[in-house]
């Protein structure tokens, strides 16, 4: 999958002319937009020509509203992977800014037909577009008339008694019911990241723990879960404390992963951590003594869950 930074890469690369469009946010690739990416690949493949997949990073409200920006279910490289996974031959990922947000709805989609000279676009079914949002989905069949190209709209798609969408599996993983964000998403719901040099006090209750930045993504409440990790070699059984360590003091909320049976060294290492369920919630220990005793107990704990699982 080629991965494009600018639309003057992406006009000049003559292999990506007259295929199938979609464009979005995109945030997890949830059941739901499978169902967008499948379409979109049909509709490439009835032309004969390239699945194309538009996206953003940042997301736009993180731009024009920066106090309410959704907190994201997955890292960008995380989405990229998940897009070559679903079928798409390339992605154009454009840096969202005040400017691009300016953009009418007419502008936006010629610069889309300018630069890919598309045979079809596949939109979801709440897709909206330039300016304050006011391009649809009628705007496009406009352009289409004059240009060429047909368009279509995806039906929304509904699991277990709702529409699928990212803020339903926010909401999902806010609640600890990784159950329910698993079925939505199609995986397991996990934090990945890069395994962080800590203060090692783990370590020195001889419960090591592998650290991670949670940063920007969704996540349950602090507490403590059972959960599966694995990076690119190797999967493990493991505990999980999320939180800010109110033991220590700490203000930073961090994974921190202790790996059952296993210690191996994965400093500057990606790490996923996949949720299972909640063990228990955080609280704050006298002394490192009933904080190891509690750890051992949140480790048989876990094991009894995963053994079940």
């Amino acid at each position: 999958m080629q991965i494009i930074h600018s639309w003057e890469e992406a006009a000049s690369l003559a292999e990506l002319k007259g295929g199938a469009i979609t464009v979005g946010n995109f945030d997890g690739v949830h059941m739901g937009h499978e169902q967008v990416l499948a379409e979109t690949r049909g509709h490439a493949m009835d032309v004969g020509g390239p699945t194309i997949v538009v996206t953003f990073e940042p997301h736009p409200r993180a731009v024009l509203f920066p106090g309410e920006a959704p907190r994201r279910l997955c890292h960008v490289h995380e989405r990229l992977q998940y897009l070559q996974q679903a079928g798409a031959d390339a992605v154009l990922l454009l840096e969202f800014n005040k400017a691009m947000a300016a953009w009418s709805a007419e502008k936006f989609s010629r610069m889309l037909f300018d630069t890919f000279a598309f045979r079809h676009i596949h939109v979801g079914y709440d897709f909206a577009f330039g300016h304050d949002r006011q391009g649809h989905v009628d705007d496009l069949r406009k352009l289409g008339d004059e240009a060429g190209f047909t368009v279509s709209e995806a039906a929304a798609f509904a699991m277990l008694g709702s529409v699928v969408s990212s803020s339903r599996i926010r909401s999902a993983v806010e609640a600890a019911d990784f159950t329910l964000a698993a079925s939505l998403l199609g995986r397991d719901y996990a934090i990945a990241g890069e395994v962080l040099h800590g203060d090692k006090r783990g370590r020195q209750m001889n419960f090591p723990t592998a650290n991670i930045d949670v940063g920007d993504l969704a996540h349950p409440p602090v507490g403590i879960y059972a959960v599966r990790a694995n990076n690119k070699e190797k999967q493990w059984l493991g505990a999980a404390y999320l939180g800010y360590r109110p033991t220590f003091n700490g203000r930073t909320l961090l994974l921190e992963t202790h790996l059952l049976d296993d210690s191996p060294d994965l400093y500057g290492q990606c790490l996923n951590v996949a949720f299972v369920q909640r063990i228990r919630e955080d609280r704050k220990f006298t002394g490192h003594a009933d904080l190891a005793d509690q750890i051992a107990l949140d480790c048989q704990a876990a094991r009894e869950i995963l053994a079940e699982r």
